[in-house]
């Protein structure tokens, strides 16, 4: 491999093969549809021939209902074709369904000549097209939690036969969490700022916002330790709202009828259905758009395990000069924390922040803008992995 980095090297093909799970969560999607785009994006930037590929199971396959379905008229073929179609892919892209897949010919040609597959969470697992590539890097989007599951609840997290391993907590090396018997580098989540602002956004709105899955999956236990979700954060600072002038809005896939929709409106939280911000995805830019900045935890096993981990969400609201106030994580090792973006601890301390922003709005957005272009830039961040390989 090229020390350097280089995206130019003579010594490589500049071409490389992306695993994403774009199709394979197709149903109010944005942020996840995204949180892969951004690299595709990223090494677009930087002059990589780019080919993306993912692997789905006709039997998972869905309509916009969640409702089984053939995948010839699936919200996973709609959406994925959609997306390649929209951002010039359509004949540099393959879905495999059941491991089929029409012009795998010209995938498989690709790959042969291909330098590197980034196998984004290990979502891609066909093995004829992992083989064909020179080097294949792992890159870990959720980290201590993929750990956990593969060391201690046995679960295989398609680990086997990759070269290198980036994880976007930039700690994970020294937090608590196993390590499962590999050095894991360090990346930042990029973000493609020409897709998220111009610098010249609308006036911000009157709340902070965000947008987030209140349970997610189940709690991982490790060394007598629990790691959860975001509820579990959120439930340490329920009465925020009466402690900043801050408007607080968390759009989330909680129901009206659950307990805890009712518990944080009655402390002072403004709650808001997720789904219709998702689709199409210019809506969720919107809604980005429409916040005076983001206020968001983090999952409570990323903020036990001090993982480093840093939201692609976050990323976006950076870009469209949206100050965010998040919960610490590490993050402040490896990103400015100052004006534009803010950590938290605590209740008090996240008031603090909120307080801070409001006191100077107009010079923490352009600090939020700036730290977007100089630290998670899609094409930076991109050769900044090139150039830890």
């Amino acid at each position: 491999m090229n020390r350097t980095g280089s995206a130019k090297s003579p010594l490589m093909s500049n071409r490389i093969v992306i695993g994403v799970g774009i199709a394979g969560h197709p149903v109010s999607a944005a942020g996840n549809t995204w949180a892969f785009l951004q690299w595709v994006l990223g090494f677009r930037k930087i002059g990589w021939q780019v080919w993306v590929v993912e692997s789905i199971e006709e039997a998972k396959c869905c309509d916009p209902d969640f409702k089984p379905c053939p995948y010839a008229l699936s919200a996973n073929r709609a959406h994925w074709e959609k997306t390649v179609r929209e951002f010039g892919l359509e004949d540099c892209s393959t879905l495999l369904v059941d491991g089929e897949a029409a012009g795998f010919a010209q995938l498989m040609d690709f790959a042969s000549g291909a330098d590197l597959f980034l196998n984004i969470s290990g979502h891609f697992k066909d093995r004829r097209v992992l083989e064909a590539v020179k080097s294949r890097i792992y890159l870990d989007l959720d980290p201590a939690f993929t750990q956990i599951w593969a060391e201690v609840y046995n679960v295989d997290m398609n680990f086997s036969g990759h070269d290198v391993f980036f994880s976007v907590g930039g700690l994970m090396n020294a937090c608590r969490a196993p390590k499962c018997g590999r050095e894991w580098k360090p990346t930042l989540p990029p973000v493609a700022l020409e897709y998220w602002g111009s610098g010249e956004e609308p006036p911000s709105g009157a709340v902070f916002t965000t947008m987030t899955h209140w349970y997610g999956y189940s709690e991982a236990e490790y060394h007598g330790e629990w790691y959860g979700n975001k509820s579990t954060e959120f439930e340490k600072i329920l009465d925020l709202p009466t402690r900043t002038r801050a408007g607080l809005e968390i759009a989330t896939d909680l129901s009206l009828a659950e307990d805890n929709h009712r518990h944080f409106s009655a402390a002072g939280w403004r709650l808001v259905k997720a789904s219709p911000l998702n689709e199409p995805w210019q809506r969720y830019r919107e809604y980005i758009a429409g916040s005076r900045g983001e206020f968001c935890v983090a999952k409570n096993g990323y903020v036990r395990s001090r993982c480093g981990w840093f939201s692609d969400r976050s990323a976006c609201y950076l870009a469209m000069g949206r100050p965010v106030v998040l919960q610490e994580t590490g993050w402040s090792e490896l990103l400015p924390a100052g004006p534009g973006l803010l950590p938290f601890h605590d209740t008090a301390s996240a008031a603090a922040a909120l307080e801070e922003v409001l006191h100077d709005e107009a010079a923490h957005r352009s600090a939020a803008r700036r730290i977007a272009g100089e630290y998670l830039e899609a094409g930076r961040v991109a050769q900044a992995l090139l150039g830890r390989l």
